[in-house]
């Protein structure tokens, strides 16, 4: 009897592994076709071209994840960051365990985060948002905890809200799994200084903010306004990590 019970659960848990990682292969040809060609155009720029072969996909293959992700990003990179998030939403809603799908989910809510923050001056649907990206890269790093890009991004997402000893913390993370990877020790270093301007009174080891429920919209649509000024690169739009003074002249975390 508890052989059986044991056999039950090992074959439960191989269905729900199985249920979170659907092969690529079983799609057809034509839809992953589209794919590639969706990402070939993103990683030229075209974003408009992208985003129709990621549809084609979409249409030939509805629950194609990575597609939906695929149009996620191209979307993200065009500044349709409403719809940008829905298709996130679609993907991580066949396949929550897509860590790459967390990651690009944290990007887009920097960017909605940014332009409350910016544009809008809500503070409140900023720091929701942002507190939400951070949730984002956490689930990447709890699914892949070997995955680089995703403790960068979640020790982005740290100094973003002050907490920047554990910034440094993920960073170092970055370190020891990939030493070289693009921008990590400027990063660091400005994460460093930003701690040591800042005091230690002002650092912190916990948000108060709390993050808001897995949503498909935004508090507020931000629409297609254009940015008075330009937001940090996120890491999809290859910005080198630097020290950068921006209008106020207050030191900013470039990231990837």
């Amino acid at each position: 009897m508890i052989r059986m019970t044991i056999l039950k659960r090992a074959l439960m848990a191989l269905f729900i592994i199985t249920s979170l990682c659907i092969p690529v292969a079983a799609y057809s040809a034509d839809a992953i076709r589209q794919y590639d060609a969706g990402r070939d155009s993103t990683e030229s720029e075209l974003y408009t071209e992208a985003m129709a072969a990621y549809n084609n996909a979409i249409a030939l293959e509805p629950s194609y994840f990575e597609a939906w992700d695929g149009l996620a990003d191209a979307l993200n990179r065009n500044g349709q960051f409403n719809e940008a998030l829905a298709a996130s939403n679609r993907s991580l809603g066949i396949n929550p365990g897509y860590v790459q799908g967390w990651i690009n989910r944290g990007q887009i809510l920097y960017n909605i985060g940014y332009w409350y923050e910016d544009i809008a001056h809500n503070t409140a649907a900023a720091d929701s948002l942002y507190a939400e990206q951070l949730t984002s890269f956490e689930k990447a790093v709890a699914l892949d905890p070997g995955n680089a890009e995703a403790w960068f991004n979640k020790g982005y997402a740290l100094a973003g809200m002050k907490r920047y000893d554990e910034a440094i913390a993920a960073f170092d993370q970055v370190r020891v799994i990939d030493p070289s990877f693009p921008n990590l020790e400027k990063n660091r270093e400005i994460a460093v200084l930003l701690r040591n301007n800042a005091g230690a009174s002002a650092v912190t080891t916990g948000s108060t903010i709390q993050p808001t429920a897995f949503t498909t919209t935004v508090p507020l649509p931000p629409g297609q306004q254009p940015a008075a000024t330009a937001p940090p690169p996120s890491p999809l739009n290859g910005a080198a990590g630097v020290i950068a003074l921006i209008g106020t002249g207050v030191l900013v975390l470039l990231r990837r």
